[in-house]
């Protein structure tokens, strides 16, 4: 991606403003399963071998494709010997799949007093019925193209499960179905190679117990204020004593001003005594952003 169209996509990345009632949006930066991958320019998609390899390889090339930040695609990516030739990384693997269908007793409900057109009774009968399963397991890995050292290596699977009895609308083809597992396959991977932006409403802490009755009416004003000027809430958490509440909206409104260490420092030193979800979602979030520059500033 170049210098201009990156400096665009950052610009949109930072930007917070207002969201649902008390919360903020927050435009995040999700990080890469490998570090050494996402320094890549060119990746290539190599042979996938198996019995689905061929059309995973293609669902892989789509999903990579338009893998990015800001809707520019974060790979060149590349195809065939002469691909393989220049990328500075290599995928490639095996995708395997297997269906089993057999057959299985299931109850269903059926005329059985006088016809489907003039049924006097219905009732839950026994009938013969087919079962399905299809699994595709994929093994993939991402190699150094030059030094052919692996920068990654995942193995992925899907199932489908289903059943249907006389009586019954088919359910989707095989074929269809392997179709559908394999894109799905394709996208958790290129969700995990490639950076990726998204946007966040994420909520103030509002709790007040421990807070006093003074400082518990000032926070809920400031809370209520969140939603028509940001700035003045957070001032006003952060005149208040520490609580894990106000400790925890100074470090969220640090995010939303764009200020990521002070965040991350924030939701790091909160997250040594508060063990909730909302801390570590938070410190995480902060922590991918701020990878992800660095990888943005690297790469140029």
């Amino acid at each position: 991606m170049g210098g201009k169209r990156f400096a665009a996509a950052m610009a949109l990345a930072c930007v917070a403003s207002g969201a649902a009632a008390e919360a903020v949006r927050i435009a995040a930066l999700r990080a890469p399963a490998s570090r050494e991958v996402a320094m890549a320019r060119s990746l290539a998609i190599g042979r996938i071998g198996g019995r689905d390899g061929a059309q995973l390889g293609l669902a892989l090339e789509r999903a990579l494709s338009g893998a990015g930040i800001g809707g520019q695609p974060w790979f060149d990516v590349l195809a065939g010997r002469r691909g393989e030739d220049r990328a500075d990384m290599i995928l490639d693997g095996v995708a395997e799949t297997d269906v089993d269908e057999g057959r299985i007793k299931l109850k269903r409900q059926r005329c059985i007093e006088g016809t489907d057109d003039k049924c006097a009774k219905r009732g839950e009968v026994e009938l013969d019925c087919t079962s399905r399963t299809i699994n595709v397991v994929g093994d993939l890995r991402v190699v150094d193209g030059e030094a052919g050292r692996v920068a990654w290596s995942e193995r992925k699977q899907r199932s489908d499960q289903t059943s249907w009895c006389p009586g019954d609308s088919r359910p989707a083809g095989v074929e269809q179905v392997v179709a559908r597992l394999l894109g799905s396959m394709a996208d958790e991977v290129a969700g995990e190679l490639a950076p990726r932006d998204s946007n966040d409403n994420v909520r103030f802490r509002e709790g007040r117990r421990g807070m006093d009755k003074a400082t518990g009416e000032r926070f809920k004003v400031a809370i209520r204020l969140t939603q028509r000027d940001l700035p003045a809430a957070c001032a006003e958490f952060a005149a208040m004593p520490d609580h894990p509440s106000t400790l925890f909206n100074r470090a969220l409104c640090a995010e939303a001003r764009g200020d990521h260490a002070g965040a991350e420092k924030g939701f790091a030193d909160l997250a040594q005594t508060d063990r909730d979800g909302d801390v570590r979602d938070s410190l995480a979030r902060v922590r991918g952003t701020m990878m992800v520059r660095e990888l943005i500033a690297a790469r140029r």
